[in-house]
């Protein structure tokens, strides 16, 4: 169990160190144009800040929880599979989607496979990401009890 727990907590100090200091850029760098504006207006200086402002927004957001992940411990989640899902992320690798409790955990693939609709399980997970930890299942859909693996 120890591994899967590496794992997350890793997972989110990489999303802390991926998103922090994208969002700082875009932060510096839509300061600095709003600086710029104010001493002289140009209309390219605003399309700048309102696209800064928009990766600060989006990077801004994934920063902010990973950072708040990083002092959280993990809680778990135990519910019924409502929905489950799969896409692909920029044409390259497939993510698998789990639905319970109104919350969207993304999973390992042979977690994915393993669960079915209806399933009652618990999920161990960081709660501003969502990183899961570990994934069990309780009670398979018809109420039967899991077998262990």
């Amino acid at each position: 169990m120890e591994q899967p727990r590496r794992s997350a907590r890793v997972s989110v100090i990489r999303s802390a160190l991926l998103y922090t200091p994208f969002f700082l850029a875009a932060l510096a760098g839509g300061g600095a144009l709003i600086w710029s504006l104010a001493g002289d207006f140009e209309g390219g200086g605003v399309v700048g800040v309102v696209i800064l402002g928009v990766v600060a927004l989006l990077t801004g957001y994934q920063s902010i929880q990973a950072l708040r992940d990083l002092f959280a411990e993990p809680v778990e989640t135990r519910g019924v599979v409502k929905r489950k899902w799969s896409r692909s992320d920029f044409f390259v690798a497939r993510s698998h989607y789990l639905m319970v409790k109104r919350n969207v955990f993304r999973v390992e693939p042979l977690h994915f496979i393993d669960t079915d609709l209806g399933d009652t399980v618990s999920v161990i997970h960081y709660p501003h990401t969502a990183t899961v930890e570990s994934l069990t299942v309780d009670q398979r859909g018809e109420g039967e009890p899991a077998k262990e693996s």
